[in-house]
């Protein structure tokens, strides 16, 4: 492993009721914590949104509202609020389009639910904005879209098995994330660089789409 740690990183992964960060409701989340040592640890917990699913968010992910609604259903965000927070600690964080998608969702869940939970102080690093920013020629009419599945095809060259489920994909993101450590030299090799890295490519690239 190419990245310096000097407390644990926690990728997380969610799958949601839709792409509205602020009003779309977790359904499964999934974490994988790696720890100064190597080692890995995992948590995923599936949720009961308290809305229905829509038949569009479930051909994605496969969820659906009996899945977690019911007498054998899973517990609303707030029950198991007590275990994320443990499991998180005062991780720094990591994510594919975490950034502007996870994050913020999260957030938002948390204040929905009275979750007391604060992203300040911890680092951020996306895997997504490191692809976008590191490879400006991809064609996506050739190559298709920079997602997640074409993202570990690229780097680790192997295909993404179960995407959409928050299990494998957060899996595939922090494996994504030490692949392009060893592809692009010039990477800071800490969390902390890593994060105002991320900061700055995301601010280039805010800034050139709203010249385009």
């Amino acid at each position: 492993m190419h990245l310096e740690l000097h407390r644990p990183l926690v990728f997380f992964d969610l799958e949601t009721t839709g792409l509205d960060t602020r009003n779309d409701r977790i359904v499964e989340i999934g974490m994988v914590k790696l720890h100064p040592d190597g080692r890995r640890d995992t948590l995923v917990e599936r949720v009961d949104p308290g809305v229905d699913i829509p038949e569009v968010a479930t051909r994605v992910h496969g969820i659906r509202t009996e899945d977690v609604r019911g007498l054998f259903g899973k517990p609303r965000l707030g029950r198991i609020a007590a275990r994320l927070l443990e499991f998180l600690g005062d991780a720094d964080l990591g994510g594919f389009n975490a950034m502007d998608y996870d994050l913020p969702l999260w957030l938002a869940e948390c204040a929905r639910h009275q979750i007391e939970f604060s992203a300040v102080g911890r680092c951020m690093v996306d895997a997504k904005v490191v692809f976008h920013a590191k490879e400006t020629s991809w064609d996506r009419f050739l190559m298709g879209p920079r997602d997640l599945s074409a993202a570990l095809r690229f780097y680790c060259g192997r295909e993404l098995r179960g995407a959409h489920s928050a299990s494998a994909d957060v899996e595939a993101t922090l494996d994504v994330l030490l692949a392009q450590l060893q592809r692009y030299p010039d990477l800071p090799r800490n969390v902390q660089g890593l994060d105002q890295w991320c900061r700055n490519a995301q601010s280039r690239s805010s800034g050139t789409a709203a010249r385009a």
